[in-house]
């Protein structure tokens, strides 16, 4: 079993998610990797779940055309169901030939089904941008809703204005249809001028307020959101609305009527080595969406998945010669004036280690140490530092060049203050982890190579008690 989903050949890319009668149905676009065996594009593939553990594999969903079609790569859409029970993609045809004076590179395609599992790609409908408004060859990447105030339909698409600066022109284009055929193109719904492109973009409304999701890649390659108490804006961007951080891309959403996720990818790197090159693609990630009471959001591991894990075993430290104190799970580390790390249990390949740490005093910082030696002096850390206010994630001794600075390499916002504990929960699938903080925070990344190790504890210039450090496997991993 992998707790992040990847299939047997190939990586996960842009997930089109659609909840359905009793079930999260996982559309998403199959990069194989290998376009020697199966050219250039991915096909839409389709699994489904009820718990985001175990999935039925219903196979490919949209094959890609060809070249000579608009679209060999079959690039990312959304899925409606009509008021007849009729089912709906509107999807990205992108084809690199088509980007000339007469042909366009990306446009809107149609396919229909009756069961969600047979698609038939419905001929010659097909959607361009509207050149008077938006750029010619940005246009993809549709999410079709009903407006539940006007009864129309409305597509979003991530597209580009004609005019202004070139790093601002990103935008989420707005079409609106009486009938999912005719479908007429309107100005932007929402262009701040902040960005190069709003990808995958989505829409989901929790009680008086709606959240508009999409990806951007100039400031962050993240995923974000912004949130207004009207489909016609205006749109507020709350402080830290990203949901995850460079690990975490492409994410759209499904829900039922009492809780929604965020489904999105973590990527791999070149090489399988932690020097590589982030990737696009790699396995999928789920989030659960909470909603705060100023009607922020926030992430934490899916509920349903906890079933996936063993029984946790308390992790037991070698302290001698180090300032941590306690045994069975429970530490405490007076660590103000040097670095001080205590390793114990040996992990296996996937595994969740839980803990929940407390400064005592304000300053310095704290953390886990994951797939670690003996000594502590390689494998990776989770910090919490009370000087960023932020949880960092990053491999001991830093990545790359010593020349570079990219040590941390993945942090995310986190308050962290002196008697208000802070809890982790770290989920680690091979190369994959996710580490949720708080209920509230996700942060994502990979650790490279994949070789089993220790977990462990550190302090640098605080003072912090540790409760509950367990370990769980994720069994059959």
């Amino acid at each position: 079993m992998r707790f992040f989903y990847k299939p047997r050949y190939g990586v996960v890319g842009d997930c089109i998610p659609y909840f359905y009668e009793g079930r999260y149905h996982v559309f998403y676009l199959r990069d194989y990797r290998d376009p020697d065996s199966h050219r250039f594009g991915s096909p839409w593939h389709h699994v489904s779940t009820t718990d985001f553990v175990h999935f039925d594999d219903h196979g490919e969903a949209l094959p890609k055309g060809t070249d000579n079609e608009q679209d060999p790569a079959v690039a990312t859409g959304s899925v409606y169901t009509d008021d007849s029970g009729r089912h709906h993609i509107f999807y990205t045809g992108i084809n690199p030939g088509f980007r000339t004076d007469t042909q366009r590179e990306q446009a809107v395609l149609h396919a229909v089904s009756d069961d969600l599992l047979t698609w038939k790609k419905v001929p010659g409908e097909v959607w361009y941008a509207d050149e008077s408004r938006y750029e010619r060859h940005d246009w993809r990447d549709p999410f079709v809703f009903r407006n539940p105030d006007t009864g129309r339909y409305h597509m979003l698409l991530a597209a580009r204005l004609a005019e202004g600066p070139t790093a601002g022109r990103g935008c989420t284009a707005l079409l609106t249809s009486d009938d999912l055929t005719n479908w007429a193109v309107e100005d932007p719904f929402y262009a701040p001028g902040r960005y190069h492109g709003h990808e995958c973009p989505d829409l989901f409304r929790i009680g008086d307020w709606y959240y508009l999701v999409f990806s951007e890649y100039t400031t962050r390659t993240t995923t974000r959101y912004v949130m207004s108490r009207s489909l016609d804006g205006p749109w507020t961007a709350p402080k830290h609305n990203h949901f995850d951080n460079r690990a975490f891309y492409a994410a759209k959403t499904a829900g039922d009527d009492e809780r929604r996720f965020l489904f999105g990818w973590n990527p791999s790197k070149v090489g399988n080595t932690d020097d590589g090159d982030w990737q696009w693609g790699g396995c999928l990630t789920v989030h659960e969406i909470l909603q705060n009471d100023d009607g922020t959001l926030a992430v934490r591991m899916p509920q349903q998945a906890h079933h996936a894990f063993g029984e946790p075993a308390s992790v037991d430290l070698a302290l001698d010669g180090t300032a941590w104190t306690g045994s069975a799970g429970v530490y405490r580390a007076d660590a103000r004036y040097a670095r001080s790390t205590a390793v114990g249990t040996a992990t296996p390949e996937s595994y969740v280690l839980e803990a929940t740490i407390t400064f005592e005093r304000d300053g310095g910082e704290a953390g886990l140490l994951l797939n670690t030696d003996t000594g502590a002096h390689n494998g990776y850390f989770l910090r919490l530092s009370t000087e960023d206010q932020a949880a960092q994630f990053g491999k001991i001794g830093g990545y790359r060049s010593w020349y570079l600075d990219h040590m941390p390499e993945l942090d995310r916002p986190l308050p962290i203050r002196p008697g208000q504990p802070v809890t982790m929960r770290v989920i680690v699938d091979k190369t994959a982890v996710v580490a949720y903080l708080n209920d509230t925070v996700a942060l994502s990344g990979r650790l490279y190579p994949n070789t089993a190790g220790r977990c462990g504890l550190y302090a640098d210039g605080s003072s912090v008690t540790v409760a509950g450090l367990s370990l769980r496997p994720i069994p059959g991993s």
